[in-house]
């Protein structure tokens, strides 16, 4: 991995999309109260709501908003990325903004493709827990982008973690982290069926989930995933029996099949 060099101070932030990403990202940074921001949306009721609510400036016009921000942020689902880096390409022309995108699949090179020539490019890939504030993200830069590494680190820090990681690694941890949320989820919906099965009221199940998978997120901060696997297992005990028959089901395989399956699609979303 690169470092960054010549740390470039980013102060006004233009955002083209705020679903749940864009979204979470444009709450944040004006909670924060350090940047000038922009944001656009087909959506009506969308804008509506950040200007009223955040007192953010918001326009339907993507080029008002790349013509605003030192910064562009596109957060619009991976098949219309080209298109709107193509309608705001003028505007860019000329400019030392700089662009990240926070769409899954595409490339550094094709969204270069689609600008100006020089232009300093940055990916970013984060997932839904910015919305809590306790995201995590990936990041790489073109080589006119590794001068914003920094900034857009902190940028991001504001939904949560952020690591620099090579770009060609980019559609595993897509497959990793990005669709990890929901794989959490789907675990916790079995477990709370699995309770309900056994007689336990569906709310109480729900709590007793809820409860055991947030306090596992928050030992996981301070050991390794197998310490707190050993420490809960005892030769013989109720975990040994689930572990055997998740075992025999196939539980870890259908984990890896999974990512791979997910990566694997990361990689045909573009192209």
């Amino acid at each position: 991995m690169h470092s960054s060099i010549n740390f470039k101070p980013l102060e006004s932030i233009g955002i083209i999309g705020v679903g749940k990403i864009g979204g979470s990202l444009l709450a944040r940074l004006s909670a924060s109260k350090e940047f000038y921001l922009t944001a656009s949306d087909p959506r009506k009721e969308r804008l509506e709501l950040f200007a009223e609510e955040y007192n953010v400036k918001t326009t339907p016009a993507n080029e008002e908003a790349a013509k605003e921000g030192d910064l562009l942020i596109i957060a619009v689902k991976p098949w219309d990325v080209i298109p709107v880096l193509e309608e705001v390409s003028p505007v860019i022309e000329g400019t030392q903004k700089a662009v990240v995108s926070v769409a899954a699949g595409v490339p550094i090179s094709a969204i270069a493709g689609s600008l100006p020539e020089g232009i300093a490019v940055l990916r970013v890939m984060p997932n839904v827990c910015a919305v809590v504030g306790l995201g995590t993200a990936v990041v790489a830069a073109n080589i006119p982008g590794q001068s914003y590494l920094s900034a857009v680190t902190n940028i991001f820090r504001h939904v949560g973690d952020v690591i620099e990681l090579p770009e060609p690694l980019f559609d595993a941890a897509t497959a990793l982290h990005a669709s990890g949320p929901a794989y959490v989820a789907l675990f916790a919906d079995a477990l709370v069926q699995a309770g309900v099965r056994e007689g336990i009221p569906r709310e109480v199940a729900i709590r007793l989930v809820n409860g055991t998978i947030g306090g596992t997120a928050a030992l996981l901060k301070e050991r390794a995933a197998y310490q707190i696997r050993d420490e809960v297992t005892t030769p013989g005990g109720t975990t040994a029996a689930a572990f055997a028959a998740m075992e025999k089901a196939g539980f870890a395989a259908a984990v890896y099949d999974g990512v791979e399956a997910a990566a694997a699609r990361a990689r045909r979303l573009v192209g």
